[in-house]
């Protein structure tokens, strides 16, 4: 997800105005043999403050069922809020290196936002696990230091692709609505390239801005090509306003596919009646089958009294992954831990995963959903049910990663 673009010379341009206040090597000095401090920073204000305590409460949980301890250390959660803008996460986390020493962090999912702080974390050698939907995290602007916990694009527009060419066999003519971003252009660029493979035939198209709320003028477009598939490459809160308008204008002879658009907490907004005919892209479901989620879940529930959504599993996931490494490496060291996190294959909450070794790409399943009808629902949070599972990795011919 990303609600804005914020270009690398962007990045550059805040990292210039704090350069001075960082200094590689030193800024954990003062808890090297003792205390191990990471922090959760994500926005806990503005557009997606839900996002931050949800990946909080993930992280939280992890820490707990440790004891609290990595290798005999105390770990230390701390959480900051970087507003949804770019700016203020790369003051935020300047701030917890420097003046707290902390040397993992996780917790955007917004691509904007988190790629101005992967600028950070590869200048000041911490480690960041990302959430973001962006493939430049692993590609164009991959660094050392940079993994990402999230899907490739790549995985979640093949899995859509492959499902409604199972489910649709005679579809034939998409049409695009994308977010006129990073997020989105990931989106639309994986889309173009796989469709025709599976006999696809990308008719129209078009681009919103970030915030946009009314989509009579693209839907009008849409309905005049006569297309067999609509595919929705926007996320979050426009996602919510296009899925509406989209319903009010009959669209249930269509195909409605959105690879990336929302979890399942966030589809509580739309009713049931407006969600019942869309195909589903997710980064994390509670029903996936594994141990590591079932546990995961069954901790959760317990602790919380509700299932757990993507951003909790993230939160959870994410600093259960670096653990595991600290204990396999035998350090805390982020450049340690993070060339043990190369290539290695681990179970997570998406059963075996993988992490490619050059790009820091997490290889693991991305899955599809199908929303359920009121008369289907057996609670409020009883909204989708995993249909497929798709996990073809981005073709190393289509990645601009230049890490040796």
């Amino acid at each position: 997800m990303s609600n804005f673009h914020f270009s690398r010379r962007d990045a550059l341009k805040t990292l210039a105005a704090t350069s001075g206040s960082i200094i590689s090597g030193a800024t954990w000095a003062q808890s090297a043999q003792g205390d191990l401090n990471i922090a959760v920073l994500s926005q806990f204000s503005g557009n997606y403050a839900t996002l931050g305590p949800s990946i909080l409460r993930g992280a939280q949980l992890i820490v707990e069922e440790r004891g609290g301890k990595v290798l005999g250390r105390k770990i230390n959660l701390l959480q900051r809020d970087d507003e949804g803008k770019p700016a203020v996460g790369v003051r935020r986390i300047t701030e917890l290196v420097e003046n707290e020493g902390v040397r993992y962090f996780t917790g955007n999912a917004s691509s904007a936002v988190g790629l101005a702080e992967a600028e950070i974390a590869a200048r000041s050698k911490v480690v960041q696990f990302a959430g973001g939907g962006s493939d430049e995290f692993t590609g164009a602007r991959c660094n050392d230091f940079t993994f990402q916990w999230s899907a490739h694009p790549y995985t979640a527009c093949s899995a859509t692709l492959e499902y409604i060419r199972k489910l649709h066999p005679n579809a034939k003519r998409i049409y695009t609505l994308t977010a006129d971003y990073a997020f989105g252009h990931s989106l639309l660029k994986y889309t173009q390239a796989l469709a025709p493979g599976l006999g696809f035939e990308m008719i129209a198209g078009d681009r919103h801005p970030a915030n946009e709320r009314q989509f009579t003028q693209y839907f009008n477009k849409a309905f005049a090509a006569k297309p067999d598939v609509v595919l929705l490459l926007t996320a979050g809160a426009d996602f919510l306003a296009a899925a509406r308008q989209l319903h009010s204008f009959g669209a249930k002879n269509l195909v409605v596919g959105a690879p990336w658009a929302a979890e399942i907490d966030d589809l509580k907004e739309l009713t049931p009646n407006m969600r019942a005919w869309l195909i589903l892209g997710l980064n994390y479901h509670a029903g996936i089958d594994n141990p590591v989620n079932k546990s995961f879940v069954v901790s959760a529930v317990k602790k919380y009294k509700s299932v757990p959504t993507y951003p909790m599993a993230m939160g959870y996931d994410t600093f259960r992954t670096l653990f595991l490494a600290m204990e396999k490496a035998n350090s805390v060291d982020p450049k340690v831990v993070a060339k043990t996190l190369e290539g290695w294959r681990f179970d997570s909450v998406h059963g075996s995963t993988q992490i490619d070794a050059k790009t820091h790409q997490s290889l693991r399943p991305y899955y599809l959903a199908r929303c359920k009808a009121a008369s289907e629902m057996k609670n409020a949070d009883d909204i989708a049910e995993i249909v497929y599972q798709g996990n073809k990795p981005q073709p190393a011919e289509l990645n601009d990663c230049k890490r040796a």
